[in-house]
């Protein structure tokens, strides 16, 4: 005979009235299929950031051993994040509403204010540093050119911009 089934704890039912009233109408709708989307792509993100630092980070180690340690951190901080605002961004050029990358990049800011205050909470004094330098490696450089090249993506082609002829397309 099945376990009936154990009743919500209570913070189940808090976890769950937060989500709610974040996406969900009381009836149970999206409140707004952007902000649903842009949070779930911002997910996506961040597993194809996650995906480039382990891919990259070993195979720049190797290429980069006889160069000093400073070099090194540089690389290992700089091309695996830019890979991936350009993976990331390049996606973004297949979808018509180009503020999802600028709403994507919101979240993904926000992720990382999160981990932030998380990491400087709950470390100990003497870890603290270590952790703060590895997460000021790795986080900054694809969030700041991530939203960077996105900003740049909606400036280009925001809604109602009027495209400029270039000088040489004019006819005398």
């Amino acid at each position: 005979m099945p376990a009936a089934p154990r009743p919500p704890t209570e913070w189940r039912k808090k976890l769950d009235r937060f989500w709610a009233s974040v996406f969900l109408t009381p009836e149970g709708r999206p409140k707004s299929a952007k902000l649903l989307y842009s949070f779930c792509l911002s997910i996506v993100f961040m597993l194809v950031y996650g995906l480039c630092y382990w891919f990259l980070i070993d195979p720049l180690e190797q290429a980069l051993a006889a160069f000093s340690p400073a070099l090194r951190n540089l690389f290992e901080a700089m091309v695996p994040g830019l890979a991936g605002s350009v993976l990331c961004c390049g996606l973004c050029l297949v979808f018509k509403d180009k503020t999802y990358p600028l709403r994507v990049y919101a979240w993904l800011t926000v992720f990382a204010l999160a981990a932030v205050i998380t990491l400087l909470a709950l470390t100990e004094r003497g870890s603290r540093d270590a952790a703060l330098y590895i997460f000021l490696l790795l986080v900054p450089t694809g969030l700041i050119s991530g939203a960077g090249f996105s900003w740049l993506m909606y400036i280009r082609w925001r809604p109602g911009q009027i495209p400029q002829k270039r000088q040489a397309d004019k006819v005398c």
